[in-house]
């Protein structure tokens, strides 16, 4: 193994040292959940927004972690990279992850919009990875594929 493989090696496994402990940390976090946000004044309005900003936050770091699995499968041969970069195993749902969120509002508990912050930073330090090893690739999201051809068939 040269030095620049081990040095990636490192880097790839503190890398997602880090992702482990933010997933478990959220994971925590989002399990409390109830007694957290029971002295906090959510609306339907609010509620609805809440739990859909935590699944983006599990989305993200379900990209991350499944991307930083496969990885590690490379390293130890159960996967090729050639395999590793099909669209199959690639970091997937950026739409979803790197989308604009208001947290001006306040409808959001402070602590939980730091996690969406840390969420959205280590997606989008996964995606800059994940275009180093495997390239550009157009991001195709199955749901708007389908969205869109419905309204075709439509007109």
């Amino acid at each position: 193994m040269s030095e620049d493989d081990l040095l990636n090696s490192r880097f790839l496994e503190k890398s997602y040292q880090e992702a482990m402990a933010l997933t478990q940390t959220v994971a925590s976090y989002l399990e409390a959940d109830n007694d957290r946000i029971s002295g906090f004044d959510l609306s339907l309005k609010s509620d609805v927004y809440y739990a859909s900003e935590s699944m983006r936050v599990s989305t993200c770091l379900m990209q991350v972690m499944a991307w930083f699995l496969v990885q590690k499968g490379v390293a130890s041969g159960e996967i090729t990279k050639e395999e590793a970069g099909s669209m199959k195993y690639r970091l997937g749902a950026e739409d979803i992850c790197l989308a604009d969120v208001d947290t001006s509002q306040g409808s959001l508990p402070a602590e939980f919009v730091v996690f969406l912050e840390k969420a959205q930073n280590i997606y989008r330090q996964v995606a800059r990875m994940d275009k180093m090893v495997y390239g550009d690739r157009e991001i195709i999201n199955p749901v708007h594929q389908l969205f869109h051809r419905l309204s075709s068939e439509d007109s």
